[in-house]
């Protein structure tokens, strides 16, 4: 038998006159929700803001573009390497580069007119000498020098 059919018998047995008949009406509600359920509540939330700055500069006559120039050179014996193909990375080495040239016959090289920023320069020759930068922090109107040191993998 269930709890509430018992305490609704011994209510009802309580109020009953000889004649049976109930004169007084009771009510019984039976709550069957599950309290037993489990709630997820995260205690430390996070929130993330984002800001977009978009900067125009309207002076035409100050030139914020930068350029990377240097030499290349053979890591073995300094010797001055030619037509070596570079490319530049804006951060990380992936995708696509963000510009490509090649040293002249004296082994120099100019990236002219990049943005600031931080970039990495991969440069090869063939598949044996090989080099690759770390982060080159590039600021506005600034010319960085770099010697590019290739060494056999």
């Amino acid at each position: 038998m269930k709890p509430e059919n018992i305490l609704l018998k011994e209510k009802t047995s309580e109020h009953k006159k000889p004649n049976n008949k109930c004169y007084e009406n009771d009510s019984f509600q039976y709550n069957s929700q599950d309290l037993d359920q489990e709630q997820k509540v995260d205690v430390n939330p996070v929130q993330l803001n984002t800001q977009n700055v978009n900067v125009y500069v309207d002076n035409k006559e100050i030139d914020y573009s930068s350029n990377i120039a240097g030499i290349t050179l053979r890591k073995k014996d300094n010797e001055i390497l030619q037509y070596v193909d570079i490319y530049l990375y804006f951060g990380q080495k992936f995708g696509y580069p963000v510009l490509e040239t090649n040293s002249d016959c004296n082994g120099n090289f100019t990236i002219k007119n990049i943005p600031p920023g931080y970039y990495t320069i991969y440069a090869h020759i063939g598949n044996r000498l090989k080099y690759q930068s770390h982060y080159i922090k590039v600021l506005p109107s600034q010319t960085i020098h770099q010697t590019l040191i290739l060494s056999e993998e």
